[in-house]
Parts: structure tokens; C-alpha cells; sequence
């Protein structure tokens, strides 16, 4: 069995027509004929079957075929693998965020990394998501790092160095009567009716410790699950909500108030998984900083 063999399988059960996989293959038809061939008399059995000019996969072409690709995948992902350590230089990372993080502290994350490592041939796919789903990939291994606020506990194998932390305010409607105030306290507002994000998202949490830390049982007037939608809801005068003061609060008619002593805020931190084979571009990005970490969050405690 050849790599050519399952290519030209794979190719095949993609168009199930002889002419166009030989011409997106850029091979004869008889060679492509030929090899699929040679494939079924290996495996003992018809991968592709015809009802008059059509064609068919049978189902031991069926059974086959989640096989072939996956082995396809994992040779690709060992010449990716191959190709990074001849060139550490360049690469990718897939860095995940949550959502309030990505005006500021994303661009200056990325800046800063491009900045030390001399070249900006290294790729960044990013993706924004909620923390809890952000860990699940981290812990299978389908995300690198990813920027979001310290777990309450940590799973095995996830390592952390604290990049910045991100105060949380009191987000009312510009004719709240507490809209003019420099700062509040939990007594200023307990009494109102609230709208909160989505129970599994560590804002949820740090808002429901408060609660609890006060012995209050707050309205919730709506729940949401994004920091946008919560602006939306306070603009239309539905409720208030404790979020980060994100940029887009300008364009939803709402004003952030600072906590009384700049009390409330949480740690945002680069999480990774140990268990996880990372390629050299993503080493060096986690040891950068790992090394580095003080004076970034220095320069992002601003943010």
C-alpha cells in the first residue's frame, strides 16, 4: 500500500468520478484506474462499485475511508512538524482568548512576541470563546495557549504565568441615577435588577462570589452570554451588569463606574498544556513569557 494509493482513494470518494479525480490529481485516468486497483486487490476486497456510469463506494470503501484520511492527516501533521524544526523561525500558534481581551491585550501580547523574536514570519490562528471550552481544548490538545482568567483549579498538566489584571465596574444606562458616580460599592446597587452572562464563564463566578460574599440574592432580569449583549441589554435600560469596561461600551449608551478602591479584577494569564508535544515556535513563545511575564503585566495593567 502506497501513500499515492490513499491519496488517490481519498481524492476519489471526495468526486466519485473517475475523469475530474484523474485531472485534480493531474494524472492519467488509466493510472489512477490502476492504482485504486491495486489498492483493492491488496485489501482483498471493491473500495468503488458502478451502477451503470455511476459510481459508487461500497461499504468496505465506506469502512476504509475514516482510515486513509486520518493516516493522511497525521503524515501531514508530521511534515508540518518536520518543516518547523528546520525552521524555527516560522510556524504556528494557535492562541486562544476570551472575547474581552481581544481589543487590547491580544495586540499587545502578539506585538510584544513579534518584537523579540525579530521576524514576524511566525502565524497566529486565533480563536475567542468562553474559558471553560478554551481549557477543554487546551487539555486536547487542539489549542496552544490561550489568554483568559486563572481557573479556580487548575487540571493536570495546565501551567499559568499571570499576564495583567482586568478590573470589572458597575456598567449602568447614562440616566442611571448612580451614571454620575466616580465610584460604587455592592450597598449602592444590591437592590437592582441585574443582567448576567452565561453561568460557565468565569465573570459569572466572580460576580456570583461577590454576591455571596455580601448575602444578597440579586434580580436577574436576563441572562446573556457575551459582554456585548450584556451592554446591548443595560443600554435599553433592562437591568445593569458588573463586566470590563471593553471598548464597544461606547456605541450601547451605558457608562462603566469603577468599584470604591479599585476592588474589583481578576488575573488574565497565558495557560497552557504540559501534556501537549509543542512544536519550537510555540516553545518559544511560552518561554518568552514565562521569562518575561513581570513586565508585560506591568505595560498591561493599564489596559
Amino acid at each position: 500500500m502506497t501513500l499515492h494509493q490513499l491519496r488517490y482513494f481519498v481524492e476519489m470518494c471526495n468526486t466519485l468520478h473517475y475523469t475530474k479525480t484523474a485531472e485534480q490529481l493531474n494524472i492519467s485516468q488509466p493510472s489512477l484506474s490502476y492504482a485504486l486497483s491495486e489498492l483493492s486487490k491488496e485489501l482483498g476486497v471493491s473500495l468503488f462499485g458502478k451502477d451503470g456510469k455511476k459510481v459508487f463506494l461500497t461499504e468496505f470503501g465506506e469502512a476504509f475511508l475514516p482510515y486513509a484520511e486520518s493516516a493522511l492527516h497525521i503524515l501531514s501533521q508530521g511534515e508540518a512538524q518536520i518543516s518547523n524544526m528546520k525552521n524555527p523561525s516560522g510556524g504556528i500558534i494557535n492562541l486562544g482568548y476570551i472575547y474581552s481581551v481581544s481589543f487590547d491585550a491580544i495586540p499587545h501580547l502578539v506585538d510584544e512576541f513579534y518584537g523579540s523574536q525579530g521576524n514576524r514570519n511566525i502565524h497566529f490562528n486565533l480563536q475567542v470563546g468562553m474559558t471553560n471550552t478554551l481549557i477543554e481544548k487546551l487539555l486536547d490538545c487542539t489549542m496552544d495557549v490561550v489568554m483568559a482568567p486563572h481557573p479556580e483549579v487548575l487540571s493536570e498538566g495546565i501551567s499559568s504565568v499571570p499576564v495583567f489584571n482586568q478590573e470589572l465596574y458597575l456598567v449602568v444606562y447614562n440616566d442611571h441615577p448612580l451614571a454620575t458616580r466616580t465610584s460604587v460599592t455592592i450597598e449602592d446597587f444590591k437592590n437592582e435588577k441585574f443582567v448576567m452572562i452565561h453561568k460557565n464563564t468565569d465573570l459569572f463566578l466572580q460576580t456570583e462570589a461577590l454576591f455571596k460574599k455580601h448575602g444578597i440574592r440579586p434580580e436577574i432580569a436576563f441572562k446573556v452570554d457575551e459582554c456585548n449583549s450584556m451592554a446591548a441589554f443595560v443600554g435599553s435600560q433592562l437591568g445593569i451588569a458588573i463586566m470590563p469596561n471593553i471598548p464597544s461600551l461606547d456605541s450601547y449608551k451605558v457608562t462603566a463606574i469603577p468599584f470604591e478602591g479599585r476592588s474589583m479584577n481578576r488575573s488574565i494569564c497565558l495557560l497552557w498544556n504540559t501534556k501537549c508535544r509543542a512544536n519550537p515556535v510555540v516553545s518559544s513563545f511560552i518561554n518568552y513569557f514565562t521569562s518575561h511575564h513581570e513586565r508585560i503585566r506591568l505595560n498591561g495593567d493599564s489596559q
